[in-house]
């Protein structure tokens, strides 16, 4: 396997001497504060210990002499690195202060991040402004500091003023010179209102957001990047060459070389091909068929398993304008489009029936719940029978209404509590493409399978009996203050056995539910170890439960493994391999060790000896770090090679698209769960739990 692995990360230089630093127990106006727990391990040298019993806090104009304040010459080459991260990044603020470039802390990491305008978009109502976040870490993957260059997406920022809206309560955030500013701040301090009053409505500008595009009538924008890793290492590497390989930067980060770092060799491993085999159905002669590209394999082998209900029928419900465009649908489902999509029958071998009396066709687009549900009722359902019903929606995912938007849940909802799966297209997009619908048709037919109770496939390779627990979590941006989280269960060949749902504060609730697939699993096969797929750090609180109950059940021998997963890509340590020219991605399977127990993992489509397809997409790495309950969990150390091979085998498993993907579903399907549950108006039947109406 040939390769060359880069870092996002630019190494600098120790200072060259004793840093000093003017430091105060008075605060004045410009300073730093200095948390106690960053004091330097000499501030005895200006300030008696009487002096420091009662100070949280000193404050600091580093290196700048100022009347009042003591010089402390600080060692930052082997001591108090926090604060040579804080000094750092107080440098940094003022540097781009200085070029009067916009810059404010990152909102999740609290590094630095700079906003610089992208001079080479245009749009008549906007400027575009590309981020880039700043991070310093000390001898995390070298011998040396380091500088994390990431880019973070763009911002759109009005051109009209505050002043010059109509509706400025839309605005939340805006941009004031080169700061970025709360607009809704509240005024509940001196300070805090000096400042607001301070603010001139002519130089404020919106950063537009969804409800100010809406009013403002901007059309919004569906941009795709083809390869997002040559957009990234573009958008870096000209940001580095233009702002930070300077002379007035390197004042502050002496580079040792104007090149990002390689990733050392003895922090690569790869997870093996043969691990991501999937297993379809068996051929005539009752051989297993294998393979590694699901969009190549499900067209040419059965599925692994079908539904177990023969019985399937379909039926549609759409707005009467539409049924010309579903008739061709219905057309292409039934006896396929031509070479690439053969119909329902050929590509997930299930029997393909319409049940035309259960048609619902409704009048009122904006408004059709009472139509659709006064249906439910009057039809006559065959419990023999597996329903599933495509929802043609007028308005597409983008829908900027909430109302309208809504009108999707509500649907799937009302076919739910009839114990009827259901299959939603946009119509809008439908009719785009009807005429080259073949690849929308090979996702749908494979959601629609899963749906009805059949598995697709399967992982070829499972070689040891445990019980894997995925808990994922969703906000809705709708409702800010309602966040859910899920527990899934899978058996070790992933095959999806159980959810179940919860608020965010239902801890005791949640560790129930693992507990309960913990006995469940047990009472039929004994498992090797216990692994938890978690979205986030499992707090002590989240944890305490869990191990109590393993104690009831008599298992608290048995290993725990709490794996947390970052759902959401990762963007500010990435790693590109310049071997794969002009297309950059590792090969899937590939993990950079970061940390202790903290990784980089790559899942995507790219396979040694293998055909890569670019429609497969460019997916970045995702973050796997590891914890146990168990002291001696780790002592093993081929445990962790196997705890990411069950991530990256877990990624194969997506039964809603034939893409690859790079988040496990153990945190993929509890995050979908978690994304429609609030939206409901009831709760979840316990028999829809076992199922997969979510996709």
């Amino acid at each position: 396997m040939q390769e060359h692995l880069k870092f996002n990360i630019l190494n600098f230089n120790w200072p060259r001497k004793l840093l000093t630093f003017y430091v105060s127990l008075n605060q004045t106006k410009e300073v730093d504060t200095i948390h106690h727990r960053k004091f330097p391990n000499n501030i005895t040298e200006v300030f008696s210990n009487e002096e420091l019993e009662e100070a949280e806090e000193i404050y600091t104009t580093f290196t700048t002499p100022t009347e009042g304040f003591k010089p402390l010459k600080v060692d930052c080459n082997n001591y108090n690195l926090n604060l040579y991260k804080q000094f750092l990044n107080a440098q940094i603020k003022r540097h781009f202060d200085g070029l009067n470039i916009i810059n404010r802390k990152n909102r999740i990491l609290k590094d630095r991040q700079v906003w610089v305008l992208d001079k080479n978009a245009y749009h008549k109502d906007y400027h575009y402004y590309d981020k880039f976040t700043l991070k310093i870490q000390f001898t995390e993957v070298s011998d040396y500091p380091e500088l994390v260059v990431s880019f973070d997406g763009t911002s759109k920022i009005l051109k009209k003023s505050v002043q010059e809206l109509d509706n400025a309560n839309l605005v939340t955030k805006a941009i004031f010179r080169n700061q970025v500013v709360n607009f809704q701040m509240k005024t509940d301090t001196p300070q805090k209102e000096a400042f607001y009053n301070s603010l001139i409505l002519e130089e404020l500008l919106p950063i537009l957001n969804r409800e100010l595009q809406r009013d403002l009538n901007i059309p919004f924008e569906l941009k795709k990047t083809k390869n997002r890793y040559t957009k990234y290492l573009k958008k870096i590497q000209d940001f580095t060459q233009e702002y930070l390989f300077t002379e007035s930067f390197q004042q502050i980060c002496d580079f040792r070389s104007q090149e990002f770092i390689d990733a050392p060799l003895n922090r690569i491993g790869h997870i093996e091909k043969e691990k991501g085999l999937l297993e379809y159905g068996k051929d005539a002669q009752g051989n297993k068929q294998t393979g590694i590209t699901p969009k190549l394999e499900l067209n040419r082998y059965r599925p692994y398993f079908r539904p177990s209900n023969p019985n399937i029928k379909f039926f549609f419900i759409y707005h009467k304008e539409h049924q010309t465009t579903i008739k061709k649908l219905w057309s292409y489902l039934k006896n396929g489009t031509g070479n690439y999509y053969k119909g329902l029958k050929s590509f997930i071998d299930i029997p393909v029936n319409s049940a035309p009396n259960h048609f619902i066709e409704f009048e009122n687009k904006e408004n059709p719940i009472p139509e659709i549900e006064q249906k439910l009722i009057e039809l006559e359902w065959d419990t023999s029978v597996a329903y599933l019903a495509f929802y043609i929606s007028p308005f597409t995912r983008f829908e900027s209404n909430p109302q309208l938007k809504n009108i999707y849940y509500q649907v799937k909802e009302l076919c739910l509590d009839e114990g009827i799966m259901t299959q939603a297209i946009d119509f809008e997009d439908l009719q785009r493409n009807i005429s080259n619908y073949q690849w929308h048709l090979n996702n749908i037919s494979l959601a629609i399978h899963a749906k009805l109770g059949g598995k697709p496939w399967k992982l070829a390779v499972t070689e040891k009996k445990e019980l894997v627990i995925g808990v994922g979590a969703f906000t809705n941006q709708d409702h800010k203050h309602r966040y859910v989280a899920s527990a899934f269960s899978f058996q070790n060949n992933g095959i999806f056995n159980k959810f179940d749902c919860f608020s965010k504060n239902e801890t005791d609730l949640l560790a129930g539910s693992i507990i309960t697939a913990i006995r469940k699993f047990f009472t039929q096969s004994e498992a090797d170890k216990i692994v938890i797929h978690f979205y986030k750090e499992m707090s002590k609180r989240e944890m305490q439960p869990i191990l109590e109950g393993m104690h009831k059940l008599n298992l608290e021998n048995k290993p725990i493994y709490i794996l947390n997963i970052n759902k959401t890509e990762s963007k500010d340590i990435i790693a590109y391999d310049t071997d794969f020219e002009n297309n950059l991605m590792p090969y899937s399977g590939t993990f950079v060790r970061l940390g202790e127990r903290k990784f980089l993992l790559f899942n995507n489509g790219r396979f040694e000896e293998e055909r890569f397809f670019d429609s497969d997409g460019f997916p970045f790495p995702i973050k796997v770090s590891m914890s146990s309950p168990n002291e001696d969990a780790f002592d093993d150390d081929n445990i962790i090679t196997e705890l990411l091979t069950q991530v990256f085998q877990f990624s194969r498993l997506y039964w809603k698209s034939l893409k690859p993907q790079n988040v496990p579903i153990t945190i993929r399907y509890p995050e979908m769960v978690a994304q429609l549950v609030p939206r409901f108006q009831n709760d979840i039947k316990e028999e829809a739990k076992s199922k997969l109406w979510f996709l």
